[in-house]
């Protein structure tokens, strides 16, 4: 079992690693940041499916798509993607996010309880890891289509990453996390300034 615990924690560690090269790379607008992100992404993957965390698992799968639509996205034009606001209308994306991730949890929930006959109310950690899952999808979107508004998102996602992974135990991605919150708010100060001139 110990073989097993030291892979973990240089799975974690490793993919934490890459992660904040990723976000910092994107915050400064650096397209070479999406791959630091497709791996990061790849090696979480990893660690969540032996974590057992259906959401993180999946989202980790969904970075590595996303991660390949960002890169093309930012490397295409030879014109970087200007930033760009869409001000309150991200409030009907948010609330689309917690919708579609109290859906996830319960599905996620009905096909375990269909397995072991237990009860189909999705619990407080699952349904944590459906929204965390669906409101980091909807910021990595936000992401690749420059949109100001991620950092925001990311904020929060950060903030409740940052207690979530530490109540876990999980010390590389709690700290991975509290570097992404410095960064995301870096982005966010940066991409206003970038907008305002």
């Amino acid at each position: 079992m110990v073989g097993l615990n030291y892979l973990v924690t240089i799975l974690e560690l490793v993919a934490a690693i890459l992660g904040f090269i990723y976000v910092y790379f994107i915050a400064t607008e650096r397209s070479i940041g999406w791959l630091f992100g497709i791996l990061s992404a790849f090696f979480y993957a990893i660690f969540f499916y032996l974590m057992s965390t259906v959401g993180l698992f999946s989202q980790q799968v969904a970075y590595i798509i996303l991660g390949f639509y960002g890169l093309i996205s930012w490397s295409a034009n030879k014109e970087p993607l200007p930033i760009r606001s869409i001000g309150f209308s991200v409030w009907k994306w948010i609330l689309l996010a917690v919708l579609l991730g109290l859906i996830f949890a319960t599905v996620i929930k009905l096909a375990a309880a269909s397995k072991n006959n237990s009860v189909i109310v999705p619990n407080s950690r699952e349904i944590l890891d459906a929204q965390f899952f669906i409101f980091s999808l909807l910021a990595t979107w936000l992401t690749t289509r420059k949109i100001l508004e991620n950092w925001h998102i990311w904020i929060v996602v950060n903030i409740v990453g940052v207690i979530w992974f530490s109540t876990e135990h999980w010390w590389s991605t709690a700290l991975l996390y509290f570097g992404y919150l410095l960064l995301a708010i870096n982005g966010l100060r940066k991409w206003k300034k970038q907008l305002a001139e």
